[in-house]
């Protein structure tokens, strides 16, 4: 048997002192750091990639259900990024309606070249480029009759490809991202462009690609240097080639500049880009020290080309497969659209549409665009719901959370038009609570307007002249796929004219 009565360690007080010293520094870093820390509550994750793993193809519904669990506003880790979510609309409506909640995170947009301007910018720049392109809209033609008579133009022309179909089953995403984007470029370069299939082809790509390589939630917003860098090694292809679509659209942008600089009338502010050249050229003249240049003029196109162009163009297409599924829906518009005779839609008498309307609001909340708001960053420390937001904290809406609140709506899953109407169906109500396709506070969308004026505009057009449904012996999918928009799966529809 082993004798231990004389075995000895020699642990020098020098060691014992050492370890003392590091469990009290440990000690001292947790007490600063999280005890007077009210942080929200949610899942712990997993090391390094946080709650990832744990997230579906369609992350607003996970978040939805943790939403469930933890209450209206929760935080989760996306990778080692701590982000706090906000599931239900008191949260929202305190954190987004604070000054201090204003700045976007980043790395939001920064594979686009160029940036996105306005929409991804922050502080003073943010506030001069925005306030420039909400004027600028409004000026060039937003609200006019010029602008509106080019677009009943284009959805005329549209009708009519539509017509020449004869009822056989098509995919109409291409031929209207096309048209949608003659609309927006009528406004931001004073003339509908004449878009030929490949132009065409790269707007769809630039609108796809640009929303698919940003989710808010997933790889490569949690590991944006690293997923970049295997795209441009060529180990993620389809990565790789959004960002080469990416590419060629900014070629595109700045051609359209360059082409408008060289009419040598940068003092005609009849358009968007002249504006901004003149604006760029005061800078210049007379040292000013304020944020128009190249690239913010650049951006600023990009945003609201893409930005405008994606939402019409998604918004549509739920819409239509949502009337192909649900034809009780479906006639009741077009019951409104006969009795209006063919008069074609105009945004002031918008109000003769209310059935229209409240179908186009019932499709933004039920197949919500945008299910995760583009991010924001705490700018100092916050409070919200009671609970503390440190600085520097990203902050994402669930915006399809506060659009599926049970304690706002009635069988949220279900398609139901009439919930946006009077109870006599002929006044559209006043938006609700809980109610934010286009965001909410002072960094909501600003292109509100334009797309709910194309929206409209269509949609009548398009009920009016046709019925809509799924091809013989199909079912409509109604899944997505989600980016930065949640866009319907490409589908074959029959545009079948009525009689």
């Amino acid at each position: 048997m082993v004798d231990f009565s004389n075995f000895h360690v020699d642990f020098p007080t020098s060691y014992f002192l050492a370890v003392c010293a590091t469990v009290l520094v440990l000690y001292w870093t947790f007490v600063k750091l999280f005890k007077n820390k009210n942080l929200p509550p949610g899942p712990i994750g997993v090391p390094i990639l946080g709650h990832l793993p744990f997230l579906s193809s369609e992350p607003h519904r996970d978040l939805h259900k943790l939403g469930q669990k933890y209450g209206g506003i929760f935080g989760i880790y996306n990778g080692r990024t701590h982000v706090v979510i906000l599931g239900d609309y008191p949260s929202l409506k305190e954190a987004l309606g604070k000054s201090t909640t204003t700045d976007r995170p980043e790395t939001t947009f920064d594979f686009i070249p160029d940036g996105v301007g306005f929409s991804s910018v922050n502080g003073e720049e943010w506030v001069e480029q925005r306030r420039y392109c909400m004027r600028a809209m409004r000026n060039v033609g937003l609200g006019r009759d010029t602008w509106e008579d080019i677009l009943q133009a284009e959805v005329s022309d549209f009708v009519e490809l539509i017509s020449r179909q004869n009822g056989r089953p098509f995919d109409p995403t291409l031929p209207l991202t096309a048209s949608v984007s003659r609309n927006i470029s009528a406004l931001l370069f004073g003339r509908r462009l004449s878009i030929n299939d490949e132009q065409a082809d790269l707007f769809a790509a630039a609108i796809y690609s640009s929303s698919q390589f940003a989710p808010l939630i997933g790889a490569r917003s949690a590991f944006p240097s690293l997923m970049d860098a295997l795209a441009r090694i060529g180990l993620l292809e389809k990565k790789a080639a959004s960002l080469d679509k990416l590419v060629e659209f900014n070629r595109f942008v700045r051609d359209q500049v360059e082409e408008r600089r060289r009419q040598n009338t940068e003092d005609d502010k009849d358009d968007f880009i002249g504006g901004y050249l003149q604006k760029i050229k005061e800078n210049r003249g007379f040292n000013l020290g304020n944020t128009f240049n190249e690239t913010n003029l650049h951006g600023n196109i990009q945003a609201l080309f893409i930005g405008a162009s994606d939402t019409t163009r998604t918004s549509l297409s739920w819409l239509m497969l949502a009337l192909a599924a649900h034809q009780g829906a479906q006639r009741k518009v077009q019951k409104e659209a006969d009795r209006e005779g063919g008069t074609a839609v105009t945004w002031a008498g918008r109000g003769r549409y209310p059935v229209a309307v409240a179908t186009i609001m019932e499709g933004q909340r039920w197949r919500t665009v945008a299910p995760l708001n583009t991010g924001r960053v705490a700018m100092e420390d916050i409070r919200v719901g009671g609970y503390d937001i440190p600085k520097g904290t990203t902050i994402i809406a669930n915006n399809w959370g506060v659009h599926n609140d049970t304690n706002y709506w009635t069988d949220p899953e279900e398609f139901r038009p009439e919930r946006f109407l009077s109870a006599d169906g002929t006044q559209v109500n006043l938006k609700p609570e809980s109610y934010v396709p286009f965001s909410y506070g002072k960094r909501n969308c600003p292109g509100e307007t334009v797309a709910i004026m194309e929206i409209l505009f269509y949609f009548v057009a398009i009920l009016r002249k046709f019925n809509v449904l799924p091809p013989e012996g199909r079912e409509i999918n109604l899944q997505g796929t989600l980016g930065l928009t949640y866009q319907p799966i490409p589908q074959e529809l029959c545009f079948v004219p009525r009689i």
